[in-house]
């Protein structure tokens, strides 16, 4: 498939991404909030951070979800690409290394690109940010995942409400068989707007099949349900 992977000066990651001699497209501003005329689908390579520091790789599409923004547009989802997700995480799943892979909810910028964009992380400290070894392994994981995407299945392509940030229900759902779009974790659910709980299951190249409800209040349940009755979507209550 012909893909756009990018990388950001700014970055931690994207720098010993170039250091290593890939020639990937470099953007000027940080990953979260940089725009430009993309024509593909976007892989973008990064650095990951998190407050645990906890050693992990992970996927996620990008978007805010209410108006706390970190980079992009406030209540506003980017475009997702399920299948390529899939196939990109089934990769790094692959590798024989003693980090955590996880899928993470639907946060931060950009949100503004006109085209499908997925986010693979490194994380969480410059002791892996800087690794030539790890790094070079997880963009060769992500090059096979975007080579492999034409031959990668979805059973169902699914949204997820509610859960932690980091999805057990959406990684096993990609293990599984299924496909992922985005993921308005617990932190979002309580306040999450019509127009954003209608573009997590509209704004994505494949068709969302199937919404999971995942720890979610009786009363978040009903009002999200009622925003989606009228669509043809399969529901799951967990």
């Amino acid at each position: 498939m012909d893909v756009e992977v990018v990388v950001s000066r700014r970055d931690a990651v994207g720098r010993v991404v170039k250091a290593l001699g890939y020639d990937f497209r470099e953007v000027e501003n940080d990953v979260i909030d940089f725009e430009g005329d993309f024509t593909k689908p976007v892989v973008v390579i990064s650095r990951h951070e998190s407050s645990s520091g906890k050693p992990s790789l992970t996927v996620h599409t990008p978007g805010n979800p209410n108006d706390r923004t970190m980079g992009g547009r406030p209540r506003e989802l980017a475009t997702a690409f399920p299948r390529l997700m899939r196939s990109i995480f089934l990769e790094i799943d692959k590798l024989d290394v003693s980090l955590d892979k996880a899928v993470e909810a639907t946060h931060h910028g950009p949100t503004t690109l006109r085209v499908p964009i997925v986010f693979a992380e490194i994380g969480s400290s410059e002791e892996y940010w800087n690794n030539e070894k790890l790094v070079r392994k997880f963009v060769e994981a992500v090059l096979r995942g975007i080579d492999n995407v034409d031959f990668v299945e979805c059973n169902d392509v699914v949204t997820i409400f509610g859960g932690p940030h980091y999805s057990h229900v959406a990684a096993k759902a990609l293990l599984s068989g299924d496909c992922v779009a985005h993921i308005i974790s617990k932190h979002y659910v309580k306040d999450v707007e019509q127009d954003v709980i209608n573009q997590a299951v509209e704004k994505s190249v494949n068709g969302v099949t199937k919404v999971v409800f995942d720890n979610v209040s009786k009363p978040n349940y009903e009002r999200i349900l009622m925003t989606l009755q009228n669509r043809q979507l399969k529901i799951l209550k967990l």
